[in-house]
């Protein structure tokens, strides 16, 4: 949340740009590709201004656009806090699991947590320790600390905890094997994680 005005009227002109680069290249392709990765910098533009109602805006387009994206660290904890400072506390705390499980640093390293990198497979380089190095500082910055406290109450939840424990035990399972039948079903166990999460809530 800023409050410069200097800085404020930077930030609608970025996201200006941005969006009018993404609807020319939609208007002359057909679709947008975006490999600049302008769309998760939106996210993370529209959180630094706290205008909600323009970031609700942007995340049904983004989803219209881009549903089957698998999204960034980044955008996704901008997401989460969002949508928790709208009041939308499934759909936040949904997003805030799928960051957790994104990157298993960032969240401890928000709240000031001692953390050393697993023994585990990483699949990206979205996934290590050091991401977290790239993080921009205005996004942490814009933390409150209602905003933490929301964040590290649900990381030391049951929930959290348990879905957490087991994708790191899957990923040092990955880190151990070749076999393609055992990699396949791990990964597949992964990716289920969240949608249990999701049950979890329901029940």
């Amino acid at each position: 949340m800023t409050n410069n005005p200097n800085a404020e009227k930077k930030i609608k002109t970025r996201i200006s740009s941005y969006k009018s680069g993404m609807s020319r290249e939609k208007k002359i392709y057909g679709s947008i590709s975006d490999g600049a990765g302008k769309r998760y910098v939106l996210f993370s533009l529209y959180f630094q201004l706290n205008d909600l109602k323009k970031s609700e805006e942007y995340f049904k387009w983004y989803e219209k656009e881009f549903e089957d994206d698998s999204g960034e660290p980044v955008q996704k904890l901008c997401w989460a806090v969002t949508l928790y400072r709208m009041g939308k506390l499934d759909q936040a705390e949904y997003r805030l699991a799928d960051l957790m499980l994104s990157n298993l640093y960032v969240i401890p390293k928000i709240l000031g947590r001692d953390i050393k990198e697993y023994e585990i497979w990483h699949s990206s380089s979205d996934e290590f320790i050091d991401y977290f190095d790239y993080f921009p500082n205005e996004v942490l910055e814009a933390l409150t600390q209602e905003d933490k406290n929301w964040i590290e109450g649900l990381y030391d939840s049951f929930v959290f905890q348990r879905i957490r424990q087991r994708y790191i035990e899957i990923y040092g399972e990955l880190q151990s094997t070749d076999d393609i039948k055992i990699r396949r079903k791990l990964i597949d166990e992964a990716y289920r994680l969240l949608d249990q999460f999701s049950q979890s809530k329901k029940n």
